[in-house]
């Protein structure tokens, strides 16, 4: 499965609106500095999750015990005043109990996110360097690439007062995993989108690709290949039905599992080692957040006309769409 990347020029007044997408690349601070001081914080803080998670375990063992004594106590005493003042008591330090254990979930979770959000400022570092340096002539470059877009996207879980989306009316949004783009929306400068173009030679194909200007009727767009070296993209110009957004949420299978396409689902998919999306079939489904789709995709170089199974993250799953019908 390849493509020949024959595109056409870009229009001057579209490039200088794809400037504004570009990661600035100067900084005061060495990337290696960054890192080793997000790696430092990070160690710290897993050692103090270690203390907390021990902490955490005393509170559920002390709230626990105070509801067990409530019972006990209710059923135990044949003073009726005396017995209900003292369960009064009880339940007052028991709802206290509570509260510090409650307290403690809280505390080891926002030191989680701090962990997880370090991690993804050290991503963002690594992937910021190699947009400097990596060559565009390699598909590692390329690999290293979209694997840090993978990595970074934000898992919806669902409601943080419901927790759940999945039977408690709390929906996931459009572009959350496989749930599509609303009818009107509209892309933005530098959104991923899989865009459907035809190279010189005729050869037609789904290339994943950043918007570089959006026109004003909101119909039509300028997309540059994402494989393209940076500053000397050439450019595509086309139409809205010519683009599927990708998604912005990883959708989180264990609270919002109708936001995942099911089993034996027919996709569209990112094939490994190339900027291009093809016709698959869903194999497996994420179990967790960080869990890939197992996907099939149709490949007359193999007997069976499938390729064996490839792991592509959420990100790079989209609706099959023909868009010759």
């Amino acid at each position: 499965m390849t493509r020949t990347n024959t595109n056409i020029e870009h229009s001057p007044s579209c490039t200088s609106s794809s400037s504004s997408s570009t990661i600035a690349q100067s900084s005061s601070t060495e990337p290696k500095d960054i890192i080793n001081q997000n790696e430092l914080t990070i160690q710290k803080l897993l050692l103090e999750l270690q203390d907390d998670l021990k902490q955490t375990k005393d509170c559920y063992n002390t709230s626990r015990d105070s509801w067990l004594s409530i019972e006990q106590k209710s059923s135990t005493s044949s003073d009726e005043n005396t017995n209900s003042q003292l369960i009064k008591t009880n339940f007052t330090q028991a709802l206290t109990n509570v509260q510090n254990e409650i307290d403690m979930y809280k505390n080891t979770l926002s030191k989680i996110s701090q962990i997880r959000q370090l991690q993804i400022d050290i991503a963002n570092v690594t992937k910021n360097h190699i947009d400097i340096h990596r060559s565009h002539t390699t598909r590692r470059g390329l690999a290293d690439l979209l694997s840090h877009m993978a990595y970074v996207l934000k898992i919806w879980y669902g409601n943080e007062h419901t927790g759940n989306c999945s039977n408690r009316g709390d929906s996931p949004p459009p572009l959350c995993g496989a749930i599509p783009a609303a009818s009107n929306h509209v892309c933005n400068v530098g959104d991923l989108i899989a865009g459907f173009v035809e190279s010189d030679d005729g050869d037609e194909n789904w290339i994943l690709a950043e918007v570089a200007y959006v026109h004003p009727n909101k119909t039509k767009y300028d997309i540059v290949d994402i494989d393209a070296e940076p500053g000397k993209g050439h450019y595509y110009n086309i139409n809205k039905r010519h683009i599927i957004p990708l998604p912005q949420w990883r959708a989180c299978p264990l609270t919002c599992p109708q936001a995942l396409f099911p089993r034996r689902t027919i996709v569209l998919a990112l094939y490994p080692q190339t900027s291009c999306f093809y016709k698959g079939i869903i194999e497996s489904i994420p179990r967790i957040g960080k869990d890939s789709y197992s996907i099939i995709f149709e490949d007359s170089s193999y007997n069976s006309g499938y390729s064996p199974e490839f792991d592509v993250p959420q990100m790079f799953v989209i609706a099959y769409k023909d868009i010759k019908k």
